[in-house]
């Protein structure tokens, strides 16, 4: 997102897009308008949150997804090797948005703009996640067996 500029005279509170040092309509001071750091320290914090919360999960759940069947610490995947390997990928495309959020909390914070880049980076992100979360659950719902009720028999 570009820069805005704003004449520091009250009366005259010309709004310009891009750095510029004088005003063009009455020639006063001008000030730059930037993102706001709120919005920078808020995707830094839950990026940070996403990276760290996801990636305990993914490292704590490692295990019994590579391996269906067996119990491990107690605890035992009952699904398919295939099924696993999506879960762990969803956890990883989760950690990879939190880790995008965290760089660009951080390029706002130091350049107080918001880069197109990043933009498409998250919008990106956010759609393989949607499309990857309803591919998983499509499967899971295809193979789900029917309930047997006393009618059916």
């Amino acid at each position: 997102m570009a820069a805005y500029n704003v004449c520091r005279d009250p009366k005259c509170a010309t709004l310009v897009e891009g750095k510029v040092d004088a005003c063009p309509k009455c020639g006063g001071a001008m000030r730059t308008v930037g993102e706001s750091p709120l919005r920078a320290i808020t995707l830094l914090v839950l990026g940070l949150i996403l990276f760290i919360g996801m990636g305990i999960i993914f490292y704590n759940t490692y295990p019994t997804f590579s391996n269906p069947g067996v119990q491990i610490e107690g605890s035992r995947f009952t699904g398919t090797a295939e099924q696993g390997q999506q879960a762990l990928m969803l956890f990883a495309v989760v950690i990879v948005f939190g880790l995008v959020a965290i760089v660009n909390g951080i390029y706002m914070l130091v350049t107080r703009q918001q880069s197109k880049i990043f933009i498409g980076l998250t919008l990106g992100l956010a759609a393989i996640l949607l499309v990857f979360t309803f591919v998983i659950l499509g499967q899971a719902k295809e193979k789900e067996e029917p309930v047997r009720t006393y009618s059916t028999y």
